[in-house]
């Protein structure tokens, strides 16, 4: 539903759940609270993946990301909203020492906004790509204090599921199926990932989960799968 107006999309998605993740972009882009306010439910937000980079080695952009994503911390704490935000990326291995320490400056600067505004966030661990920030548990040291949302898909390609799941207690999941190293988002049931790993270390957190699947039908499919493993 990545094209369907947020109005209709929030409409349909009533059936399936009380719970709800908006990816902050495009036609779902939030124009305002009042929206929101307008049906009854629980509310995360995630911010665009690609155009916001909180470790830009350019400290103008890295700068404009804090000051966008706290903008979203406003609108979220206005709505009790957890709020999830992709560490960033450097295009250059060369500048990747750069790009952790400016990842740093960005987490000092984001949990003293999220202080002030009263709100939660976390993090995302990413997927294969090199550059990314945060893609195994050990570049979490990179980002203390701030809480995991752990992507199941993303620390099943690179390789190190199992890992993640016994260091880190993350309190969110996303949930959907990968083959090996490809990260398509397929309906729970259809890769290679071993869920009943994941609902062990979902039952251990306390740990809520988002389907994060690539249509209204395997958002269906997944939940009833879920099911089968005690989720949902």
């Amino acid at each position: 539903m990545r094209d369907t107006p947020l109005e209709i999309t929030l409409e349909s998605l009533g059936s399936l759940t009380r719970g709800i993740e908006i990816v902050d972009g495009g036609v779902h882009r939030i124009p305002a609270v009042s929206l929101l306010e307008s049906y009854p439910y629980k509310y995360m937000i995630r911010l665009p993946q690609r155009e916001i980079n909180p470790a830009s080695i350019l400290e103008p952009v890295r700068q404009a990301a804090v000051s966008v994503i706290t903008e979203r911390f406003e609108l979220a704490s206005e709505i009790n909203a957890e709020v999830v935000v992709d560490p960033g990326y450097t295009s250059a291995g060369a500048d990747l020492l750069h790009a952790k320490r400016q990842l740093a400056r960005s987490c000092t600067d984001l949990i003293t906004a999220a202080d002030e505004y009263g709100v939660r966030f976390l993090f995302r661990n990413m997927g294969r790509r090199e550059g990314n920030m945060v893609r195994h548990p050990e570049d979490l040291n990179r980002v203390t204090q701030i809480p995991l949302a752990l992507d199941i898909g993303h620390a099943h390609v690179n390789g190190c599921l199992p890992r993640f799941l016994h260091e880190a207690a993350s309190r969110v999941f996303y949930l959907y199926d990968s083959r090996e190293f490809s990260e398509e988002h397929l309906e729970i049931g259809r890769g290679s990932i071993n869920f009943d790993q994941v609902a062990a270390g979902m039952f251990a957190n306390g740990a809520k989960g988002i389907i994060d699947v690539g249509s209204f039908r395997s958002a269906h499919n997944s939940l009833i799968a879920l099911r089968r493993f005690g989720i949902g």
